[in-house]
């Protein structure tokens, strides 16, 4: 059964964060999120490149929420972008490693208070293999109609998922039956966490399917609004209001009522409760970060 885990590589430079994605897996999707895989066994790695930031910062946060590592380029000139990265990855709760050619000593100094100060520092990428945890969902990228297979989707694995098993579309609380399960153009009987999957649907059509967001097992709790303590970070000006939260791949806008380190959220969709969410604020001023922090349900 195939297992793996899903890296983020993260950069302002375009060109550095291909060829350092391409030291760590091959191009196989060359859209706006480029993934790579590197496949050895039983173990696939998937590498994600947000080729739309910094224009476009919720792609780079959805992707970061589907990794469980993060590798950031860091040029030996940083700019406003490379912050706001930093933060990203922080509100994600993510590890990782930096890929830089500056002295390590200025790299601690620039990401002083943060996780990313205790990071590893390396000239190129560092092999490793790791399993992505199960979190009782799968991720959903496109939906769309095989002719004589039916109606099929796209995206990643984060629970282990075999053929027949049954599970619930979000938002639409439709329940779907896996009718037949592909990894990399193979036919699988049942898939591990962590690996980029196409599963065929039975009981279910295309118009159904064309807005959900996730699949998620009957024993994972969903949500529209939740209470939770609110991380911002200091140079973060938000007060209540509406912002987008960023999990598992997907950001919805959501009413915040802040009052100190408490938060009240209202979500514009249901969403399965995750362990945390990255606050994003699409509006702040140009060169402010647009990461405002995160938000840890109780």
């Amino acid at each position: 059964m195939y297992y793996g885990n899903i890296i983020s590589v993260l950069s302002s430079d375009k060109e550095k964060a291909g060829k350092t994605a391409e030291s760590l897996g091959k191009l196989h999707e060359n859209e706006k999120l480029r993934i790579y895989y590197r496949k050895k066994g039983d173990y696939i790695r998937s590498i994600l490149v947000p080729t739309e930031y910094p224009e476009k910062i919720l792609q780079a946060a959805e992707a970061v929420s589907l990794s469980s590592y993060c590798v950031l380029y860091l040029p030996i000139v940083p700019s406003w972008t490379e912050g706001e990265l930093a933060l990203l990855i922080t509100s994600a709760g993510c590890k990782g490693e930096i890929i830089t050619e500056m002295p390590e000593s200025d790299v601690r100094k620039l990401f002083k208070g943060l996780p990313l100060e205790e990071f590893p520092i390396h000239q190129t990428p560092e092999e490793f293999e790791g399993k992505e945890e199960d979190k009782g969902v799968v991720y959903i990228d496109k939906a769309f109609v095989v002719k004589g297979v039916g109606v099929v989707i796209t995206g990643f694995s984060y629970t282990q998922v075999k053929v027949h098993d049954k599970l619930k579309a979000i938002p639409q609380n439709k329940e779907v039956e896996i009718k037949s399960i592909q990894v990399l153009d193979e036919d699988q009987e049942a898939v591990d966490t962590g690996i980029r999957i196409g599963f065929a649907l039975r009981n279910v059509r295309e118009d159904e399917m064309k807005d959900a967001l996730l699949l998620v097992k009957n024993e994972v709790k969903t949500v529209k609004s939740f209470s939770g303590e609110i991380f911002l970070f200091p140079w973060t000006k938000i007060e209540s209001g509406n912002y987008h939260l960023v999990a598992n791949g997907v950001s919805v806008m959501a009413n915040l009522k802040i009052n100190g380190s408490n938060v009240d959220v209202e979500l514009s969709n249901e969403m399965p409760l995750s362990k945390r969410f990255i606050v994003v604020n699409v509006n702040a001023k140009q060169g402010k970060p647009r990461i405002a922090g995160y938000v840890i349900p109780k």
